[in-house]
C-alpha cells in the first residue's frame, strides 16, 4: 500500500513544478525585456508549459496513490515574485543560477535515479516524460547564462560570484544535507522515492562534476567561504 510519506512527497512535487512554471515565465519576460535571442525565448516559453505539464503528472501520481484529498497548498504568496533590488537584469542572472545552474542541473540526476527504482505505472509515465523534458530545461539554463555574460560579462560574473555561494548552501542545505530517514519500503521505492542517502551522493556528484566545472569553463569562481 502507498505510504504518507509517499504521499507528501509527490505533493511536494506539484507544488515545486507550479513554482518552477511561475518562476521560468517571470525569466521569459525578463528575457523579452533584455534581448535576448528568439530561440531562447521560445525555449522559455516551451520550460513553462513542460512545468505545467509536471505539476498535472504529479497530481496525477497523488490520486493513483491515494492521495486525491492532500491539498498540496498552492497559494499566491508562494508563486508570486518579488522583483530583485538591484533590477531586472540582476532578477534574471538570480533566476538562470538558482532554477537552472543549480536546480534544474540537479533535477537530471535526480529525476534519473528516481526513474530508475519506479515500476508504478502512473509514476513511471511521469517521471519518463519529467526526465526527457529536465535535460531540455537544464541546457536553456546555461545557454542562457552565456547570453548573459555576451550582454555584461564583468557585471554578470561579479554577480555570480558574489552570490554563488548562498545558492550552493541553500541546495546543498536541500539535498546535500538531508537527514537520514527509515528506509525506504518497496512501495515507496516504486513509486520513485529516494533515500536520504541517494540525494546526498547525487548533490556532491553533481556540484563537482557538473554545476563546479560548467562555471569554471566560464571563467566563473566557485570557491565557497566557510564562513
Amino acid at each position: 500500500m502507498p505510504t504518507e510519506r509517499a504521499r507528501l512527497e509527490w505533493a511536494n512535487r506539484v507544488r515545486a513544478e507550479y513554482r518552477s512554471a511561475a518562476i521560468t515565465a517571470r525569466v521569459l519576460h525578463l528575457a523579452i525585456a533584455a534581448g535576448l535571442p528568439r530561440d531562447l525565448l521560445d525555449t522559455a516559453h516551451r520550460v513553462v508549459t513542460d512545468e505545467l505539464d509536471h505539476a498535472e503528472l504529479s497530481h496525477a501520481c497523488l490520486v493513483a496513490i491515494d492521495g486525491a484529498d492532500l491539498p498540496v497548498g498552492l497559494e499566491l504568496s508562494a508563486l508570486a515574485l518579488q522583483p530583485h533590488p538591484e533590477g531586472p537584469l540582476a532578477e534574471l542572472v538570480h533566476h538562470v543560477l538558482h532554477s537552472f545552474c543549480f536546480g534544474e542541473t540537479l533535477a537530471v540526476p535526480l529525476f534519473r535515479a528516481m526513474r530508475a527504482g519506479t515500476s508504478q505505472p502512473t509514476a513511471r509515465a511521469a517521471l519518463d516524460r519529467i526526465l526527457t523534458d529536465e535535460a531540455i530545461h537544464r541546457a536553456f539554463g546555461w545557454q542562457a547564462l552565456d547570453e548573459l555574460l555576451s550582454v555584461d560579462p564583468n557585471g554578470v560574473r561579479a554577480f555570480l560570484q558574489a552570490h554563488l555561494p548562498g545558492a550552493y548552501r541553500s541546495f546543498r542545505a536541500a539535498y546535500g544535507a538531508v537527514p537520514d530517514a527509515p528506509p525506504l519500503s518497496p512501495e515507496e521505492v516504486a513509486v520513485g522515492l529516494l533515500a536520504p542517502a541517494t540525494y546526498r551522493h547525487i548533490f556532491a556528484t553533481t556540484w563537482t562534476d557538473d554545476i563546479q566545472a560548467r562555471f569554471h569553463r566560464r571563467e566563473v569562481a566557485t570557491a565557497i567561504p566557510t564562513v
